[in-house]
């Protein structure tokens, strides 16, 4: 990956990933323990994108959410 002109080393790219999951979980974390269940937060960026504090059981779009369970070890999301 090319960046003005550079070359980032593979070391780099995987500390940016690493950052990224790590930023992801965290705002996870903050969702849960700020917001109530359900609750509804209104952006005024835009009246497409809002906030909604739900449980996502499966996998994208709840993809294998009636699998019994082996979807949340699988897709490394354990509750």
């Amino acid at each position: 990956m090319l960046i003005i002109g550079r070359k980032l080393s593979p070391y780099a790219l995987l500390s940016i990933s690493g950052l990224r999951a790590a930023s992801d979980q965290a705002e996870k974390w903050l969702m849960q323990q700020s917001r109530a269940y359900g609750e509804y937060i209104y952006i005024s960026v835009t009246p497409l994108f809002n906030l909604v504090h739900l449980c996502n059981t499966g996998g994208a779009f709840s993809l294998f959410a009636n699998g019994g369970g082996w979807q949340r070890n699988f897709l490394s999301e354990s509750r």
